[in-house]
Order: structure tokens, then sequence, then C-alpha cells
């Protein structure tokens, strides 16, 4: 089981757990004009209400790149992923018909992304010890 949190338009935040959840499926029906609602576990919820999905219970994500994401509500989440492509992400913001986003496992509305900011890898520095 993957728990997840559902963070609503109206400031609500609910906690489900899905046999299977997979981001990028999940967005595809966020995106779907054809529906009104969406199945998440046993939750119901209107498409167009959804702020954001944050994975819970997802242990140890690799990826090559770690994103900031900035909310309009002021949270800062820290990404990791393989898929970050900034050109296409950016085009997603802009398109009128899209509602959400996905990044890596998480999920934006796109009025709800204020800034992605790319984390630059800080070298690991190893100081040099004293010979005497």
């Amino acid at each position: 089981m993957k728990t997840i949190e559902i963070h609503t338009q109206g400031g609500l935040k609910h906690q489900v757990q899905t046999e299977v959840y997979d981001a990028q499926v999940l967005n595809d029906q966020l995106n779907s004009n054809d529906l009104i609602t969406v199945l998440i576990g046993d939750f119901i919820i209107q498409r167009i209400d959804v702020k954001r999905i944050l994975p819970l219970s997802i242990s140890n994500v690799e990826g090559t790149k770690k994103v900031e994401v900035h909310t309009n509500g002021g949270k800062v989440i820290e990404i990791t992923t393989n898929d970050y492509d900034p050109i296409f992400l950016n085009e997603q913001l802009n398109n009128s018909n899209t509602v959400t986003v996905v990044i890596g496992d998480y999920i934006f509305s796109r009025i709800d992304v204020k800034q992605i900011v790319p984390m630059k890898e800080e070298p690991i520095v190893v100081e040099p010890t004293e010979q005497l």
C-alpha cells in the first residue's frame, strides 16, 4: 500500500492509501476533459479541486536531478527526479488546457506552482589533515 496526501484548492488535506500510485497515469486522468472526478484509492475528488498530491510512503527515490518547487502558498518542496524537462514543463504550466503537472512522483495544480528551481549539487570537500 502507498500513502499519498491530497491537498485541495479549499485548503483541506486528505491522506489516502492506494494499492498502486503512478503519478503520470493519475496526472493524465486529472487533465482529461472527459472526466469530472477521479478515483484515488477509495477517495473520489473533483479533478479541478486538486491543488497538489504528495507521496508520503515512497522510499529511496533515486534520480539524477533535484529541484525545489515553490508554491503560491509559500511551501517549498524538494523533489528528486530522473525526468525533469524544463522546456516541456514550462509549456504545460502555460497551457490553459492543463489542470495539473507531474514532477517526479508529485502532482501540482499548474496555478499552485510559483517557481521551479534546479538545485546545484554541492561537491563533497574533504578537509586535508595536517601531517606532523
